[in-house]
């Protein structure tokens, strides 16, 4: 209550004069605790636009600003009247201990430039009491009813080697400073894979009663044994805001704004869980290798005529979803003339919302080492489909491979039927040399044609390699400059595709469009591998080329947005949308003129 009228007053001080129009600010939390959260609301009573941010020097900015807008209509007389406010939110964490100043932010209105006073906030020290300590007798710890984790599973009878989705909510009636991980489930039995999610709460109802919850962790289970497995529970450390009983009314403090509080640390607990893993059926098909799910195979030879001791490469792919992760390479009787090496195994799956999606690739080495018509077998594999409860057989067509006399064999020289024989050249007598190599007497090497040659090819080669390293150089600085010079270009593509979806009200596709498109935006422009693309290398790279905080913010944000509405599309209007794909046009546009 008395936060609530802590914003009132902050309100009423900014907006005394009720027919001036102004830029306010407002916070939830003053004084503030350091490490904990607080909201910064910037308004104004109307339509505001080319809002900039001030300066928030002694706090570690989370997410913002997130802009919003509201209309309400009023009838007066017979006459109705419009009003509009914008308001911009900032989540900001106190860094240390003192007094600091939120500077002034700016915005445009009604063509008129506006800008917001300056406002003092307090961070004082966190005292963090125990549970069970014997200090902590004026705070009481939450209730079961008010603050409790709970865990989730979208099957509890499944096969061996299928996939569940196991899901970890906070719900909370309390105020949360932070919480953290205490200890992770061990999860034995399983092998686990995380899903991305993200830790905002949101509002929800449970049993008529409002609930704050995020949820905190979401993995993907692949069952590795059959029997009742039990998924264990899962503790989180939580920091509780509480305001302590003892302290009394100050008049001086009407609104409690200097009341000391404390900060409870209570560990909270979930439920286990135990899931029922039935064995795979009996009898199993002979190609059976552990494949669960549902699954597509390509086969791809790149030559079907061929010399003796040229490569051949062959590609398997299985795709679909399913435990893809944990397959394992084909077993294939190749003809007994051809030379195999161990296959390269490439995985290109992700995580989807239930299982695991994607393909597996798996690339072979062959080689021929004898002239004739060969014959690549028919490839089976059979793998287990737990919708369906049966067995199912995937089978390639058999490619005939024709071996044509290699160049070794043409200058009559033998060829070897596999690895071991050339392992043991050196260890049998194969040939006998008939021919010398005499010196006449007093002759010396360093006279020799052999010692010029030995000379002048390393010094040969060395050049030529400098050279071609020249040329690879020149090569990359091109290619990096024509991508980012073509990065804007590039990214404005995706946002039409983006407003294209806007349009067709595919929601989840829209976001995901923007998303890739500040992606693809900043690692063309800066030359970010992708295994490198992350919100930390962001701002690294905007500080090194001295991108503005503002502009830095907004970028990392608006990730942030598009991330989380992925999960939850059909919760933001149309309006909203709107909104980021011109924020998203309009940073892309402020990097591109700040970079220097």
């Amino acid at each position: 209550m008395k936060k609530n009228l802590f914003i009132v007053f902050l309100g009423f001080c900014f907006l005394a004069n009720g027919q001036d129009l102004q830029l306010s600010v407002a916070v939830n939390k003053n004084p503030a605790l350091i490490g904990e959260q607080i909201r910064v609301e910037f308004s104004i009573a109307a339509k505001g636009e080319n809002f900039r941010g001030p300066n928030f020097k002694g706090f570690r900015i989370l997410g913002g600003p997130n802009p919003s807008t509201s209309s309400s209509y009023t009838f007066v007389n017979g006459k109705s009247e419009s009003h509009v406010n914008t308001t911009y939110t900032y989540i900001v964490q106190a860094k240390q201990i003192g007094e600091f100043t939120i500077g002034a932010a700016t915005l445009k209105a009604k063509g008129k430039q506006y800008v917001s006073k300056a406002l003092k906030i307090k961070v004082v020290k966190n005292n963090i009491q125990k549970r069970n300590n014997s200090n902590s007798k004026n705070v009481k710890a939450a209730s079961a009813e008010q603050l409790y984790l709970k865990a989730k599973v979208n099957k509890t009878k499944i096969y061996q080697g299928e996939q569940i989705v196991v899901t970890y909510k906070l719900f909370t009636r309390i105020d949360l400073a932070s919480t953290e991980f205490s200890k992770n489930p061990s999860l034995n039995g399983f092998w686990t894979q995380d899903i991305k999610t993200t830790s905002k709460f949101k509002r929800e109802i449970i049993d008529g009663i409002p609930y704050n919850v995020a949820t905190v962790k979401k993995a993907l289970l692949t069952a590795q044994k059959s029997g009742k497995l039990e998924i264990d529970p899962m503790e989180i450390k939580a920091q509780i805001r509480v305001q302590n009983s003892n302290n009394r009314s100050n008049r001086f403090d009407p609104f409690g704004m200097f009341n000391q509080f404390s900060l409870m640390e209570q560990l909270i607990n979930s439920k286990p869980i135990f899931v029922e893993v039935m064995p795979l059926p009996s009898p199993k098909p002979i190609h059976f290798y552990g494949g669960v799910g549902k699954l597509k195979m390509k086969v791809e030879i790149d030559k079907k005529t061929i010399k003796a001791n040229e490569a051949i490469n062959m590609k398997i792919t299985l795709s679909g979803s399913g435990n893809l992760v944990l397959i394992e390479p084909f077993k294939i009787d190749f003809p007994p003339d051809f030379e195999v090496y161990d296959p390269k195994v490439i995985d290109k799956t992700f995580s989807a919302k239930t299982h695991t999606a994607g393909k597996k690739i798996f690339e072979y080495l062959l080689i021929p080492r004898f002239e004739g018509n060969y014959e690549i077998p028919t490839i089976s594999y059979n793998y287990f489909n737990p919708s369906t409860k049966k067995y199912k057989t995937l089978r390639s067509n058999k490619v005939p491979i024709s071996v044509l006399k290699g160049e070794q064999e043409e200058n009559g020289i033998s060829t070897f039927s596999n690895k071991q024989e050339v392992k043991l050249l050196n260890s049998d007598i194969r040939y006998i040399h008939t021919e010398t190599d005499l010196q006449e007497k007093g002759t010396y090497f360093y006279q020799s044609k052999l010692f010029w040659m030995l000379f002048i090819i390393p010094i040969l080669l060395f050049l030529s390699l400098l050279v071609y390293l020249k040329i690879l150089g020149k090569t990359n600085k091109n290619s990096i400059y024509s991508k980012s010079r073509k990065a804007t270009t590039f990214a404005q593509k995706r946002l039409k595709n983006a407003q294209k979806h806007l349009i067709n009200d595919n929601k989840e596709l829209f976001f995901e469009e923007i998303e890739k498109s500040l992606w693809g935006y900043f690692a063309d422009k800066f030359a970010v591998e992708v295994a490198q693309l992350s919100k930390e290398s962001v701002r690294q790279y905007f500080e090194k080329f001295e991108i503005k905080e503002q502009t830095q913010n907004q970028f990392i944000s608006l990730l942030g947005d598009c991330e989380m509405a992925r999960f939850a599309p059909s919760e933001m209007q149309n309006t909203k949308m709107e909104e980021l794909l011109k924020l998203a046009r309009e940073i892309i546009i402020e990097v591109e003129s700040q970079k220097k």
